[in-house]
């Protein structure tokens, strides 16, 4: 059994379609914890209707509400402190996970990786894009790319190294992905390392078209923030995916 929390806010129709993707593409035991961080979107009425409403009630475990949007270091310390797990996920809202491979699914491949890898306190999905990075850098990589940090992409962690280092800031707004340069810089410092699965990956939905074929990264920039782009355009093929972006079902 492995935990799987994600933190959420705004961006209502991108958070069901990760939520069915999850779902429909884990086989592994798992239990999926949800924080939505003060949504003003309707992603309250939608996490709660996937909750009670649905035909599978059992697609959300737990589930907890912000009254306001507390910041994502915030969001990540009071989904630490629920998590009951040795290893678990810490993901974003937007991200769909591969499909199984010879008979495993992505979240069984990454704790085969974990421990395998004994050094490592993070291991994340490889991204079909990442801001500021050439499409080449999984090129001759290793199985776990070693890196200076690795974003929320269904990223799974060592639950007690992230609470011996102390979780992340204890601060709200301190700026884009500082919440993960902050967790995996103290990840480093205590001794572990952190890294990408080379051949383990997922589809990031927020994406700007028109990249080119070599480019990675998003066109105007990660200052922008992410938006809620549907269906989120890229010029990777998503039709391949089998994902009906018009149903989310």
């Amino acid at each position: 059994m492995i935990d799987i929390a994600m933190l959420t806010c705004d961006r209502a129709r991108i958070t069901e379609l990760a939520i069915t993707e999850l779902h429909r593409r884990t086989t592994m035991p798992h239990r999926l914890i949800v924080l939505d961080n003060g949504s003003t979107d309707g992603t309250p009425d939608l996490l709660f209707d996937l909750v009670y409403n649905q035909p599978e009630p059992d697609r959300i475990d737990w589930i907890e509400f912000a009254p306001e949007n507390n910041g994502v270091h915030w969001g990540h310390n009071t989904l630490l402190e629920m998590v009951k797990t040795d290893l678990y996920i810490s993901t974003d809202n937007d991200l769909v996970p591969s499909v199984p491979v010879n008979g495993k699914d992505w979240l069984q491949r990454l704790v085969d990786l974990m421990d395998e890898h004994p050094d490592y306190a993070a291991i994340a999905c490889r991204p079909h894009t990442l801001p500021g990075q050439h499409g080449n850098l999984f090129d001759d990589s290793p199985p776990v790319r070693d890196m200076g940090h690795v974003g929320a992409h269904l990223r799974l962690m060592r639950t007690e190294a992230v609470r011996a280092v102390g979780g992340w800031r204890k601060h709200q707004n301190p700026g884009r992905n500082d919440e993960e340069k902050w967790i995996c810089g103290q990840l480093r410092k205590a001794g572990w390392k952190v890294g990408y699965a080379r051949d383990v990956r997922c589809i990031h939905l927020w994406g700007e078209p028109e990249l080119g074929e070599d480019s990675w990264g998003y066109k105007e920039g990660s200052d922008h923030g992410h938006r809620a782009i549907w269906p989120p355009p890229h010029v990777f093929n998503w039709d391949r995916q089998g994902v009906d972006w018009e149903t989310c079902k």
